[in-house]
């Protein structure tokens, strides 16, 4: 489902980051990506997403090599927008809508969905993550665990075959971290492939079947 050959990459020409990473996920598979600060993590995460390319190497997703010129096909973009949902270690740069309410509906939006289908789905995800009492505020007056909460919840809206989170567990109390392990597991329990990097240990014990370390 998602190939890496020989992948190295460095940001404008400085010193490579991710150097000859080779692996392959399957569908369905749980995956722990680890390693220090500085190692990569983040930066293969965004490869997968296509929000950046590799200096050298081949990024495969369903058999097709993802290249900036086949993103540049906006069909081909859009539908691989809609199979993977990216969770940003900082939530401060993935919100941007005027309401926790706008933020949810955005992607069912630009999938094209029935309106009825987008309230069903946003009504869902408000629940589910208990922003009822918050939908109407603004992204940025939130607290950090309640920007998570939104940020997750905007991704679960759209219901990827593909979820890809970067620290997911930062900035949420015991509570919300119990939660958000359980809605995980839950992910993995109805077939979907979760890719993830965490510097919490119990995390990667608890949900991967695969570790690869940068």
């Amino acid at each position: 489902m998602i190939e890496f050959k020989n992948i190295f990459f460095a940001y404008d020409g400085g010193e490579e980051i991710l150097r000859d990473v080779n692996f392959r996920i399957g569908k369905g598979q749980a995956v722990f990506i680890g390693g220090e600060n500085g190692a990569g993590k983040s930066t293969l995460l965004k490869i997968i997403n296509g929000l950046i390319f590799p200096t050298k190497g081949k990024f495969f997703f369903e058999e097709n090599e993802i290249t900036p010129e086949l993103m540049k096909n906006n069909l081909f973009a859009k539908k691989f927008h809609q199979k993977i949902g990216y969770i940003w270690q900082n939530p401060d740069s993935q919100l941007f809508c005027g309401s926790v309410e706008e933020e949810i509906s955005f992607g069912p939006l630009q999938m094209g969905l029935s309106a009825n289908e987008i309230k069903k789905r946003v009504e869902d995800a408000i629940k589910l993550f208990g922003l009822e009492k918050l939908r109407h505020r603004a992204p940025y007056y939130l607290s950090g665990g309640e920007k998570k909460k939104t940020a997750i919840a905007s991704i679960f809206a759209m219901n990827p075959t593909v979820w890809t989170l970067d620290e997911p567990l930062n900035e949420l109390d015991e509570k919300s971290k119990d939660f958000l392990i359980n809605f995980l597991e839950e992910l993995k329990n109805a077939g979907k492939t979760i890719i993830f990097s965490s510097h919490e240990k119990f995390l990667s014990e608890k949900i991967a079947d695969v570790k690869i370390f940068l």
